[in-house]
């Protein structure tokens, strides 16, 4: 049974529908209110669904599904070419209609609420990490004005404060030892957010495979499982490299073909957890070439190309490995199992 398309242009308050026939052809058009929108869902027939993959979309496809209704998510980058003059509600819940024709759009999974929970911890970590810098910079700003340098860092931040305290005008010690104070109060927070992601690790059979991957910690785990919601929607391993950003921009024509710098795509978190982890990756196989330690296939083809390019166009082509080699080993359900050389 073919269900007929209707779109919806999501918004706080204020929902603007699109009904259409089975010719994808708009017949009406409707504005509903949050309230009004939610019993619309709940007493409507099945239908089949578009929205923009934006915000609350992973909360209102969850609640149009427990009522029948089948979903469809859009990236709202490839929904807009779709929008024809000018840009208002009704004119984005029409483009949505139209894209719904184009078999090439591939649909965004919805999100559990697990999957939520476990994005949102990583959100508030990533928040309380930018605030802590910006304080430490805040105070080794201010105390470098008066004579005091203080090195990076935060482990002896506030030893150090205390240490020179007497060289601080009183007027302003005050608000330093309450800035020092929220320092270590972000720190205590985040250290609690790292221990509930290892929790969450050790709990899980699909973290726990990815965490054998040499440069992949518990944090990079549980933010790749909370934010790749089907890993089986990406058909080879190129496909999931790509979808993070990792691989090379292509601006080809007729028999040329010129390859650049990495897209940049897709969630810039993910990209960055990886790229930090393959920046460790390399830095513990140059510690055991130093110790004559036996290196694995991978390690050697890093530090050549570390050799030959530099360390980070190395991090960052390392990275690019190592996503595709954690979408098969997601995908078959193995662990990593490194391969040795069979010559240093």
């Amino acid at each position: 049974m073919q269900l007929n398309p209707v779109s919806v242009d999501l918004s706080k308050s204020v929902f603007q529908l699109s009904i259409a026939d089975n010719a994808h052809n708009v017949l009406k058009r409707k504005r509903l209110s949050r309230p009004q929108f939610h019993r619309w869902l709940a007493t409507t027939e099945p239908v089949h669904l578009v929205m923009e993959a934006c915000a609350t979309s992973n909360f209102w496809g969850r609640t149009a599904s427990e009522f029948g209704h089948d979903v469809k998510l859009l990236h709202p980058r490839y929904v807009t070419p779709y929008v024809r003059r000018n840009k208002t509600d009704a004119a984005d819940a029409d483009a949505l209609i139209r894209a719904d024709l184009d078999s090439e759009l591939k649909p965004v999974p919805i999100k559990s609420e697990h999957q939520q929970a476990i994005q949102g911890l990583h959100r508030v970590r990533q928040q309380w990490i930018g605030t802590r810098t910006a304080r430490i910079n805040t105070v080794r700003g201010l105390m470098a004005e008066y004579g005091v340098s203080l090195p990076r860092g935060i482990s002896r931040i506030e030893q150090r404060l205390n240490d020179h305290l007497d060289q601080i005008p009183p007027l302003l010690a005050g608000a330093l030892t309450l800035l020092v104070e929220e320092i270590s109060q972000l720190r205590e927070r985040t250290d609690d957010i790292d221990k509930q992601l290892k929790q969450l690790t050790i709990g899980d059979p699909t973290t726990q495979r990815l965490t054998t991957m040499p440069g992949v910690a518990h944090i990079t785990a549980t933010a790749l499982v909370g934010r790749v919601t089907d890993i089986h929607a990406f058909p080879r391993a190129r496909s999931f490299a790509s979808w993070l950003g990792l691989t090379p921009g292509e601006h080809s024509s007729g028999q040329k073909r010129r390859l650049g710098s990495i897209t940049r795509a897709g969630d810039s978190y993910l990209r960055v957890l990886l790229i930090h982890g393959a920046r460790s990756a390399l830095l513990a196989a140059a510690r055991k070439m130093r110790r004559g330690q036996r290196l694995t296939t991978l390690e050697i083809w890093g530090l050549d190309l570390a050799i030959r390019s530099g360390h980070n166009k190395a991090a960052v082509a390392m990275a690019n490995k190592m996503a595709r080699t954690l979408w098969a080993m997601w995908t078959r359900g193995e662990d990593y199992v490194p391969r040795f050389a069979s010559a240093q």
